[in-house]
């Protein structure tokens, strides 16, 4: 009884470590700054989506970028066609 009762104690903390671990996630990069890439590759504020801007269409496209401080890299955060709404 005693080796059942360690085994679900030993369980119930794993679980709660990987439930802390889980929750602790990073910001979603919609959070962050958007930008948007050029056809000459630079990378440029896109403004407020919703109103600058909307994403849409297929998720073939990269609509709009953010930047990864811990990389130093533009990464793709929102899929579509970008349409400029001003």
């Amino acid at each position: 009884m005693k080796k059942v009762k360690f085994a679900l104690t030993a369980l119930t903390v794993v679980f709660g470590i990987t439930a802390a671990v889980a929750s602790t996630s990073a910001p979603l990069c919609s959070s962050l700054p958007q930008y948007w890439r050029s056809t000459d590759g630079n990378f440029y504020p896109a403004g407020i989506e919703g109103y600058d801007y909307v994403c849409e269409g297929s998720v073939i496209y990269n609509c709009t970028y953010y930047f990864d401080t811990n990389s130093g890299t533009y990464r793709p955060c929102k899929y579509g066609k970008l349409l400029w709404l001003r």
